[in-house]
């Protein structure tokens, strides 16, 4: 059997990290995943849960001395493409002026978007999504060949409407596999 493709989903802090889940639900029959989580992020989701939907690992940070070399070098390496979902204004700047202080920004530099693809799918109040720091932040990982799946509009989960929900979890996934040139891979059989 061929090796399945390797995902690595960088979660942040974001209410929307919760519909994480469906996304690997969609994922899950075509490639392989590992979850790596910010401190924030573990406050709406436990690690846990991508234990239990993926059969892998959390990486909940940078000091599990569990390999050979740090975690971030060895997914860096492994994976074939890191997906940044939700992605918060906070992981978008740290991402664009390359800091790197926990398990998910670190992976993030240690990744470089000309030789494999990085996807970002933001998830932020309206606010925070049109302000000229993160309009610019954006714009830098985009001239650099990030690539994005724009948030979509409506009801936000804190009280406002707008553009900032995070794209609907079948979205990112059909992402996913089109940049893994998996697009056409059929969908999993209802029982």
């Amino acid at each position: 059997m061929p090796k399945r493709p390797l995902v690595v989903i960088g979660v942040t802090g974001s209410i929307a990290a919760f519909k994480v889940g469906n996304v690997l639900t969609h994922l899950r029959d075509h490639v392989d995943v590992v979850v790596a989580m910010t401190q924030a992020a573990q406050q709406f989701v436990g690690a846990q849960t991508f234990l239990a939907l993926t059969g892998n690992p959390v990486i909940t940070s940078l000091w599990e001395p569990s390999h050979t070399k740090p975690k971030h070098i060895d997914l860096a390496d492994e994976l074939d493409l890191l997906l940044i979902a939700p992605a918060t204004a906070n992981i978008i700047a740290k991402a664009a002026t390359g800091i790197c202080d926990d398990a998910v920004s670190t992976l993030l530099v240690s990744v470089l978007p000309s030789e494999k693809p990085v996807l970002f799918a933001p998830a932020m109040n309206t606010r925070m999504w049109q302000h000229p720091a993160t309009r610019a932040n954006c714009e830098t990982l985009a001239a650099r060949g990030y690539k994005f799946i724009d948030p979509e509009s409506g009801d936000l989960a804190c009280g406002w409407q707008g553009q900032g929900r995070l794209a609907e979890p079948q979205v990112i996934a059909q992402s996913v596999l089109k940049l893994l040139n998996l697009a056409g891979a059929k969908k999993r059989k209802k029982a």
